[in-house]
């Protein structure tokens, strides 16, 4: 099979390949848990067990000495983690572990791990589970222990090539039985084995960074993705925590990670660490690169300047060779999975639609796809809704009605489960458990009633309240206006009050005149965009936007960053529905 199958599959279905690059070690000890809290940049105290999460070592100045997923089992905690790291977490043992009860051992071996990812991954290991589907870990980093194809295995929700996925470790002397196994249920799902150069593309698509090519202890954890997947900042203190802290508190580092998207196919790509120069400067350094198949282009990542990270615009670079290296920025991951929850509605859309063309009600295709939506996203109610209906008119009662106790046990507040239920009952000739059904039905309609009007009545009364604050403040920054027409936060308070008394024309020209007192100003462009979004101008709108995420990426402004870019690709979807 070609490398653009094999990516194809992980994007599209299933794939499935052995790394013996990574290795897991324990930690044991009345004291592990406040040692790896004290020593790592993730909450240690908050995981229960069974739970997970991305999690990083620092050194004094912020700098990452090791990167990692951090799990609690009981009150043992494993890491895993590159095996070319584990050596240095044992010098850290060895010499930050004073009086604590901490012992830490390296039980990986030499065990390969298997790892199973797409969008398809969920679906094919129920299919090798069967009944056991219910064992599979659904949230991130969350991890349990199975009997999979007669194997045992831990089972970790993780993903090296973005998309949905798992990390398996069987036992050693099962791990190449087990492999072949899941090799042979591949093909009913569409799925491939992923070779070496695949497995490569598919890490640099997804933005997952390796250590000593991508980010190494010169790198501190701010200038890195890491900062958003592994700190946390309610923890308490932890060596490295004052520098992340006040990068975060006083603005953006001087170099951060971004992707290239090369526009030359025919440029010669230097390797990781050649440094890129732009007016006579050095302005950043390579990283990792590869073609994607995925977006029929050259990409890498590459750590850059304030001046030349900003998403969206275009730089040439001349490289350390003297080449020139045209490149467009933009933000990682290259490659952005759907969610389960996408995949859900996906399910359930299609479902309805061949639904209401099957006049005989014959169909079976809808339950299919309605019962991989709920195995997506256990909780979609309408899923459940319409799958009993689809049940109940294809005479398949029992497992109607079971699907709406399902229902049920989710939301006991649910009025179309107890009413489907007295309408199920009734088909089947059970009366009496259908008058039962019908009364629980009435008897929640009567009392969500007052409660969804209460409801209202307060949002209402508080949309009053806010209005009537916004009016009362806009008297204020008129009186400061009068004085100085350019006190920017006069000029922004008025902007966002005639925003919150939906007068979106008449905010426009003081968020303008704050932007042209400050450039940088994210909030202000963010507000602009959506006062052009709810007038209906979506040119005005993405070009506020636009240079917008600049200005937050100058800044380091993630939140209203984020909001433009999401908004952004909502407008350029609704400008352009096709394309």
């Amino acid at each position: 099979m070609t490398l653009l199958k094999e990516i194809e599959a992980v994007r599209t279905a299933a794939g499935i390949w052995t790394r013996t690059d990574y290795t897991v070690l324990q930690f044991q000890g009345g004291g592990a848990a406040a040692w790896l809290h004290a020593q790592t940049t993730s909450d240690v105290r908050a995981l229960a067990s069974g739970e997970g999460q991305a999690s990083a070592m620092l050194d004094r100045q912020g700098r990452v000495l090791a990167q990692f997923s951090l799990h609690r089992w009981q009150d043992e905690y494993w890491l895993v983690i590159e095996k070319a790291l584990a050596a240095a977490l044992e010098d850290r043992v060895e010499t930050h572990v004073i009086v604590e009860d901490v012992r830490m051992n390296n039980v990986g071996g030499d065990t390969a791990q298997i790892l199973v990812e797409g969008p398809r991954s969920l679906l094919y290991l129920a299919d090798m589970l069967g009944a056991a589907v219910t064992g599979l870990p659904d949230r991130p980093y969350s991890f349990a222990p199975l009997t999979l194809c007669g194997h045992e295995a831990l089972a970790f929700r993780m993903t090296q090539s973005g998309e949905d996925g798992y990390l398996l470790l069987p036992a050693q002397e099962g791990s190449a039985e087990l492999f072949a196994r899941l090799e042979e249920g591949l093909p009913a799902h569409l799925g491939a084995v992923v070779s070496a150069p695949a497995q490569e593309t598919l890490r640099i698509e997804a933005a997952t960074l390796r250590y000593g090519t991508d980010i190494d202890e010169t790198r501190v954890i701010s200038e890195t993705p890491l900062e958003q997947t592994a700190v946390n900042y309610d923890k308490g203190c932890y060596l490295g925590q004052e520098v992340v802290a006040r990068l975060r508190a006083y603005g953006s580092p001087k170099r951060a990670l971004a992707g290239l998207v090369i526009e030359d196919a025919g440029v010669q790509i230097p390797g990781p660490g050649a440094q890129l120069h732009a007016g006579g400067k050095r302005v950043g350094e390579l990283c990792s690169h590869c073609f994607s198949p995925t977006l029929g282009q050259w990409i890498a990542l590459a750590y850059l300047d304030r001046q030349h990270r900003a998403p969206g615009a275009s730089h040439t670079f001349q490289t350390e060779g003297g080449a020139a290296l045209a490149a467009k920025i933009v933000r990682t991951p290259f490659v952005v999975a759907a969610t389960r929850e996408d995949r859900a509605q996906e399910c359930y859309d299609r479902a309805l639609t061949l639904f209401e063309a099957d006049a005989e009600d014959k169909d079976e295709t809808p339950i299919a796809l309605l019962e991989q939506a709920l195995l997506f996203s256990p909780a979609f109610e309408d899923a459940y809704e319409t799958l009993g209906v689809i049940l109940h008119r294809q005479s398949r009662g029992d497992e109607a009605i079971e699907c709406m106790k399902r229902l049920e046990a989710l939301n006991p507040n649910s009025v179309m489960a107890h009413t489907n239920l007295s309408v199920f009952y009734v088909a089947k000739g059970m009366i009496q458990q259908a008058e039962d059904e019908k009364a629980k039905a009435e008897q929640l309609e009567k009392k969500q009633g007052p409660d969804e009007r209460r409801a209202l009545q307060s949002a209402k009364a508080e949309r009053a309240r806010i209005r009537d604050e916004a009016g009362r403040r806009i008297a204020l920054f008129e009186e400061v206006l009068a004085i100085d027409a350019e006190d920017l936060v006069a000029t922004m308070g008025l902007g966002s009050a005639y925003i919150q008394l939906d007068r979106h024309a008449e905010a426009i020209p003081h968020l303008e005149t704050a932007l042209r007192v400050n450039k940088d100003y994210s909030a202000a462009w963010l507000n602009l965009g959506k006062c052009h979004e709810f007038l209906e101008r979506p040119a005005e709108a993405a070009l506020a936007y636009t240079a917008g995420i600049e200005a937050a990426s100058r800044k380091g402004d993630l939140m209203p960053m984020r909001e433009m870019e999401r908004r952004l690709v909502q407008l350029n979807r609704r400008v352009s529905p096709g394309g």
